[in-house]
């Protein structure tokens, strides 16, 4: 008999995660396939959960827009003791699906491609946020694409049901390390601006098959999306028009107020970049001429009924206009002097080989206009020839530091001496440079709050075969003893090698102090371990138990311990 939750017949699991997990269901009454997410019983063990779940699902419910999924209903399963929601059906993968297939080929997504993911999302994002809701954990496994390549975005309000309003270091925070903005990392709430540096580190993988920051550690990851540079996606992939980079730089400020300020102001940017790119005609790899400003009494187009002439034009395109007329304005007075520089000095070889007899006079030109000991360059009059002109005009310099009042000195080097000497030479002021790594009371305070903010460790048992306790059956004393225990990463982070479950107390059954994971565990993975021992010498009426932990590798304990029992018993007793 298939099983039924509610009205609802479940048909089969298409997707598991960290908190849900995701079936395929058929809804007899309106004749339709939905997929049903049913939040992990565990969720519901949560201070005032049923309360939240509800609230947020109602907000989620009232979401309609064609590049969010839709929520039909949500309800309580007494069998299973786990909330869950129905939502429409998406036939297709989703964009880590896609890019996966992209890199198991050896090919880059198109640019048209990419810009047109990144603005539908963007415009998901942008009627969420006029609703009051934020994601907080856009990432390419909650955007789908169905068959028609319309993009949808999963997932949203999923961070405050399993976490409450406050985000706090005892609740834990929803995000993955990757995708999460510095001020999510460093443990504060985040707002809409947080979505758009997640899209932005989406584009950037798009673009160029890897996100900008990689580390072997969840911290270190975060530390590098609130310190390092943002690197250039035009330098992975020199394919791409200069324009991209300027982009990504604002989506990925490390400062909010430098990002755009909403959706619609990165809308309007990518929908100017996705005409550019559809009308280039130079190569990918060439600089673009900054297009010219537009007159003054056009209007930007924002649908105002008035008739005047319109143009489109973006923050972004009137920036670069500007900065190209900076650039030509601050290059002609150097051009110039540099040409009145070669015309003086083509003068005075003239003039000098005039004096020696090597060239002819010429123009009037005295021969002892200009002589070799004269300390002062000489003055035209307004009757002196032309030619003259560029020897009044030898004093010019470009560029001159002070010779007797300024001398650099070579190396910076701190001193003891608690009093300074005085003297006449300015010593250069060195301002501080920020720093790539965090002073260590900065450090220590934030790997605190970092860790475990932006990571939630914990664990579900998947199964266990034998089972424990009384289910498991009889074994003999002193046998050999193996047994198969199948984990499911709950958390937001991944288990790195080494993650083990570790002996605390009671009978150890001689399977040795800790049992190690030899590879990385990513969120909503399962890992088989093999426990294996010698049970001990005694029987017993009752299970005979063991507490175990789960402990990352610098042993920090994480979920509930797993307390293992087996009921053993002695044949000559």
């Amino acid at each position: 008999m298939a099983r039924k939750l509610g009205k609802y017949e479940i048909i089969e699991r298409i997707g598991r995660g960290g908190m849900a997990e995701v079936y395929r269901a058929y809804n007899a009454n309106l004749d339709r396939y939905e997929a049903i997410k049913v939040l992990h019983s565990f969720l519901a063990d949560a201070p005032e959960f049923k309360t939240r779940f509800e609230k947020e699902a109602r907000n989620i419910a009232r979401l309609k827009h064609p590049h969010i999924v839709q929520v039909y209903d949500f309800n309580f399963d007494p069998d299973t003791g786990s909330y869950y929601m129905v939502m429409e059906l998406i036939e297709g993968g989703t964009l880590k699906d896609r890019l996966q297939e992209l890199a198991k080929n050896g090919e880059m997504m198109p640019l048209g491609e990419a810009l047109r993911y990144i603005r539908e999302s963007a415009d998901a994002l942008s009627y969420a946020h006029k609703q009051g809701m934020i994601h907080r954990d856009v990432k390419p496994a909650n955007l789908m694409v169905d068959r028609d390549g319309r993009i949808v975005l999963t997932d949203f309000g999923i961070a405050k049901i399993v976490t409450g309003p406050q985000f706090t270091v005892t609740g834990g925070m929803v995000g993955t390390p990757a995708y999460m903005s510095p001020e999510q990392g460093m443990g504060e709430p985040g707002d809409e601006r947080s979505d758009l540096y997640s899209l932005g580190v989406i584009l950037y993988e798009l673009l160029t098959g890897k996100p900008p920051y990689s580390a072997d550690t969840p911290l270190a990851l975060i530390l590098k999306h609130v310190n390092s540079p943002i690197p250039s996606a035009c330098e992975n992939n020199p394919r791409l028009p200069p324009f991209v980079d300027e982009v990504i730089n604002k989506l990925l400020a490390k400062d909010p107020a430098e990002r755009y300020q909403n959706a619609d102001e990165l809308i309007a940017d990518l929908q100017e970049l996705e005409q550019r790119s559809l009308h280039r005609t130079q190569p990918l790899n060439d600089t673009p001429v900054p297009p010219p400003l537009p007159p003054d009494n056009l209007n930007v187009v924002t649908g105002d009924d008035d008739d005047s002439p319109t143009i489109r034009k973006s923050n972004l395109i009137r920036q670069q206009a500007k900065q190209g007329a900076k650039s030509t304005r601050s290059r002609t007075p150097l051009l110039a002097l540099i040409f009145l520089a070669l015309l003086v000095g083509a003068a005075g070889i003239y003039v000098i080989g005039a004096q020696s007899g090597v060239f002819p006079a010429f123009g009037g030109v005295a021969t002892d206009t200009l002589t070799p000991t004269s300390t002062e360059p000489p003055t035209a009059t307004a009757t002196d020839a032309p030619t003259e002109l560029p020897i009044t005009v030898v004093p010019i310099v470009v560029s001159e530091p002070p010779t007797s009042t300024f001398t650099p000195s070579p190396t910076l080097t701190p001193t003891p001496v608690p009093q300074a000497t005085s003297t006449n030479t300015p010593t250069p002021e060195v301002s501080p440079t920020p720093s790539a790594t965090p002073n260590i009371t900065q450090t220590v305070a934030f790997e605190r709050t970092a860790t475990t903010a932006a990571c939630v460790f914990d664990y579900a048992v998947v199964e266990q075969s034998p089972e424990d306790g009384d289910a498991g059956g009889f074994f003999t004393v002193n046998s050999p003893y193996t047994r198969e225990i199948t984990l499911l990463n709950t958390g937001t982070c991944t288990w790195e090698v080494n993650t083990s479950l570790t002996f605390v107390e009671g009978e150890s059954f001689n399977a040795g102090p800790r049992i190690f994971i030899r590879e990385p565990v990513e969120p909503a993975e399962e890992v088989t371990i093999t426990f294996e021992g010698t049970l001990p010498p005694r029987g017993s009426l009752e299970p005979i138990s063991g507490t175990w932990e789960m402990r990352t590798p610098g042993q920090i304990r994480f979920g509930a311990p797993l307390v293992i029992s087996i009921l053993v018993f002695d044949p000559g007793s």
